[in-house]
C-alpha cells in the first residue's frame, strides 16, 4: 500500500507541540533519578520525543495498510500484541542509543536503572497510538456523520441528489491538486478510488495519494456515473480498477482493487455497483 506524505507539513504544528510537551515532562520526571545536568536531560528527552514521533508515523502507515478488517478479534489481538513487542524493543534500543549519544559512557548504571520506566513509556505510547489509529480508521468507515443501519445507508439518498447536482456540475475530466508549491493534474481514468478523510478527500492513483479539500458529494456528482460508484459512505471506486469482489461478513462485500487495496462495500453500495456492472 503506497503512501504520500505530501500533506504532512500542514500537520507539523500539533506534532511539534506534543514533542515539546513530552520532552519537558520526561526531563522533569527523570531529573530526580539521574545526576546529569538538566539541559542534558532535556536534550535527551527531545531526541526521545522525535523517536516516538517517528514510531507513531510508521504505525500510522503500517496499521491501516494491514488486512485488519479481515481478521477476527483473536487474530487482531495476537497481531497487535506482537507488533507492540517489536515496538517496545525498538523503543528501548533507541532509548539507550540516545542516552549514549548525549551522556556517553558515563554512569551507565543510572541509565540501566531507567529500563523499566522506559519500557512502560514505550508500551503506553504504543497503546495510545494504536487506539488513535484504529479510531481514525473507524471514523473513515463511518464517514463524517452518524452511522445509519445498512438498510438506511445514505448512499441511495445521495444518489437521489446526484441527478440534480449533475445538472449543475460539469463532468470532471481531470482534478488539480496543490502539493506545496506544485500543482499535480490527475486525469480521471487514473483515479483508483476516492476516500473521505475528515474535511478532505484522499485521491488514490496507481502511483500516489493526494489530499484535496473537497467533499465526496462534489466528486460523486462530477465523476462519470458509468465508471465511478459510491460503494460506501466513505468510498467512491473506479469500477475499471476492481480486480475481484468477495463476500465479507453477511451481506457486505469486499472489493480488491488492482493496486492491492481492499474496500468494504455496504449493502446499498453493492447494489449500485451491481447496477453499473450489469450483474
Amino acid at each position: 500500500m503506497k503512501l504520500s506524505f505530501s500533506y504532512i507539513p500542514f500537520r507539523w504544528l500539533p506534532t511539534l507541540l506534543l514533542c515539546v510537551a513530552y520532552a519537558l515532562l520526561q526531563a522533569v520526571a527523570f531529573h530526580p533519578f539521574l545526576s546529569f545536568a538538566f539541559p542534558l536531560l532535556l536534550l535527551k528527552s527531545a531526541m526521545d520525543a522525535l523517536i516516538l514521533a517517528g514510531i507513531g508515523a510508521l504505525l500510522a502507515v503500517a496499521i491501516p495498510s494491514s488486512d485488519y478488517v479481515k481478521l477476527d478479534s483473536v487474530q487482531r489481538f495476537v497481531n497487535f500484541f506482537a507488533l507492540g513487542m517489536v515496538v517496545a524493543l525498538i523503543w528501548a534500543a533507541l532509548f539507550f542509543f540516545s542516552s549514549w549519544l548525549v551522556f556517553g559512557n558515563t554512569r551507565p548504571a543510572e541509565i540501566r536503572s531507567l529500563l523499566p520506566l522506559a519500557t512502560f513509556i514505550g508500551v503506553l505510547a504504543y497503546v495510545t497510538l494504536l487506539q488513535v489509529t484504529l479510531r481514525r480508521m473507524e471514523a473513515g468507515e463511518k464517514g463524517n456523520g452518524p452511522e445509519l443501519p445498512e438498510e438506511e445507508n445514505d448512499i441511495p439518498a445521495a444518489e437521489s441528489l446526484r441527478g440534480k447536482e449533475q445538472e449543475e456540475t460539469e463532468t470532471l475530466e481531470r482534478v488539480a491538486v496543490r502539493v506545496g508549491q506544485r500543482i499535480h493534474v490527475i486525469f480521471v481514468p487514473d483515479i483508483v478510488y476516492i476516500r473521505s478523510d475528515g474535511d478532505y478527500v484522499q485521491i488514490v492513483t496507481d502511483q500516489n495519494r493526494f489530499l484535496k479539500e473537497e467533499t465526496m458529494k462534489y466528486f460523486e456528482a462530477g465523476l462519470p456515473s458509468s465508471q465511478f460508484v459510491r460503494v460506501h459512505r466513505s468510498y467512491i471506486v473506479n469500477v475499471e480498477k476492481i480486480l475481484r469482489i468477495e463476500m465479507y461478513e453477511k451481506q457486505n462485500q469486499m472489493l480488491t482493487l488492482k493496486n492491492g487495496d481492499k474496500i468494504r462495500a455496504s449493502v446499498s453500495g453493492y447494489k449500485a455497483l451491481r447496477a453499473v456492472l450489469n450483474l
